[in-house]
């Protein structure tokens, strides 16, 4: 973000809030970017199976969105 646009940001969130606010990301897509910064967070400090299980079901899409983002980023 500061090479391209100029921007520091200092946190995941924060990156992801500035890519939406870029268009990097489009308003749909920074939500699931939340939810996935979320999700690292809660499976960083947590050992319930239940949880795991249904982060784990959503990994596939967090990995869609890693590869459009990465495409976005690249093409800036």
């Amino acid at each position: 973000m500061r090479e391209v646009e100029g921007i520091d940001v200092a946190s995941p969130k924060g990156a992801i809030r500035s890519s939406r606010e870029t268009s990097l990301l489009t308003t749909a897509k920074s939500t699931q970017a939340l939810v996935m910064a979320d999700d690292r967070n809660l499976t960083s400090r947590t050992y319930d199976r239940e949880l795991a299980l249904e982060i784990y079901q959503r990994l596939y899409g967090h990995a869609d969105l890693m590869a459009v983002w990465l495409e976005r980023i690249s093409e800036a």
